[in-house]
């Protein structure tokens, strides 16, 4: 399976300005940061750890995906109501700060205390964070994982070409397509590697569906 490659993509809806934290952990702060911090203040308590532990899992590869379904099923039993698209924000922007913090190295106290100084994180919020980066956060900070949860490469080409398989030594009369992707990678290190991946046509065509589908997702976000 490919690797997820993740966007740091808030709700187009909220035009917030940008909040300011300084250099180091936490900067650089997308817009519609506040937006998304003011959604995930707004969940109960044990919805909030919920999230914030997937997520965490997320970072982790433990997981492929965040659910975020499950939890907003969660959300409408109790009359709760938050749209996908907002709970999608509010997901994003865990990610941005779990992941500012891993590469910073940082504590539970030192994330919640840049948290604070932005002024728009609830306590119980902050608390919730930081129970869990407190007990989960040690596995994205520690040197000799930290690589392997964070450093992920970045696509510089990706080729493609058909070709026909005409036989093989189990069959003479193979006459079958296939489409060959060769994939540019830059490494975090900085090398640059190459990697082919054999497909027959049904397995492209779902490849090409699923790039089709993630397009959607990113034009609507």
């Amino acid at each position: 399976a490919l690797p997820l490659i993740e966007f740091p993509v808030f709700c187009k809806h909220h035009n917030y300005a940008l909040v300011i934290m300084g250099e180091g952990l936490l900067s650089d702060i997308p817009l519609g940061f506040t937006a998304a911090a003011e959604t995930l203040n707004s969940l109960p308590q044990d919805c909030l750890a919920e999230l914030c532990s997937e997520v965490l899992r997320f970072l982790q590869y433990k997981v492929g995906t965040v659910n975020i379904a499950r939890l907003q099923k969660k959300l409408d039993e109790r009359q709760c109501s938050i749209s996908k698209e907002a709970l999608q924000s509010g997901v994003n922007a865990l990610t941005f700060v779990f992941r500012s913090a891993a590469a910073a190295g940082a504590s539970a106290d030192d994330l919640v205390a840049k948290l604070q100084a932005s002024r728009v994180w609830s306590e119980s919020s902050l608390a919730a964070i930081k129970r869990l980066w407190h007990v989960q956060g040690k596995l994205l900070t520690d040197g000799s994982t930290a690589s392997k949860f964070l450093n992920v490469g970045q696509l510089l080409n990706l080729d493609w070409k058909l070709g026909m398989a005409v036989s093989s030594s189990a069959c003479r009369g193979l006459n079958t397509p296939f489409v060959t992707l060769v994939l540019q990678v830059a490494q975090p290190s900085g090398g640059i590697i190459e990697r082919s991946v054999e497909m027959s046509v049904p397995e492209f065509q779902n490849f090409a569906q699923e790039m089709k589908s993630m397009s959607g997702m990113l034009a609507t976000a």
